[in-house]
């Protein structure tokens, strides 16, 4: 039996759901509306310098476009505690929700509390946030200008015959 719109929107509200509980606190409307119209320039957009997929896709890392990866990342980060530089130990916060990754153990996220405003980036090693961009939108901008603007720039540059 072929999967229906319908089933997709079921599952959409069930995952949203289940982010809910996960952060006690709504799913921003931002990423609620990532979620249902994820944007086509990112979906495809390569995270290799090389034009390949071997790195695979923006939107299976930086910022996620299938919210149950986004839901299975949320229950990873919060499985087991760190210990920072000083030696204590860090919980992931309830309320910060990721959104993505880097790659390199570093993930992005917001909070859906909306306490702290903008996309942040969680860095593993120093075990601290930082705040990259000040909404989603300019997230978004940034990731386009990082790996389809950037990407296009080069592959010019190939072809210039200084």
């Amino acid at each position: 039996m072929a999967k229906t719109e319908a089933d997709d929107e079921s599952t959409l509200l069930l995952t949203l759901s289940q982010l809910e509980t996960l952060c006690h606190a709504p799913v921003p409307a931002a990423c609620r509306a990532i979620f249902a119209d994820y944007p086509e320039i990112l979906r495809h957009a390569l995270r290799a310098n090389d034009g390949s997929d071997s790195e695979g896709f923006v939107s299976e890392a930086e910022l996620l476009a299938d919210p149950i990866d986004v839901l299975n990342i949320n229950l990873e980060v919060r499985l087991h505690s760190i210990t920072d530089p000083e030696g204590r130990e860090f919980s992931w916060p309830d309320t910060f929700l990721v959104i993505g990754e880097t790659g390199d153990g570093d993930y992005y996220c917001v909070d859906a509390s909306g306490e702290h405003e903008g996309v942040m980036q969680f860095r593993h090693h120093a075990v601290e946030f930082e705040v990259v961009t000040e909404s989603m939108e300019e997230f978004q901008e940034l990731l386009v200008e990082c790996f389809v603007m950037d990407l296009q720039a080069e592959d010019d540059d190939e072809f210039d015959d200084d």
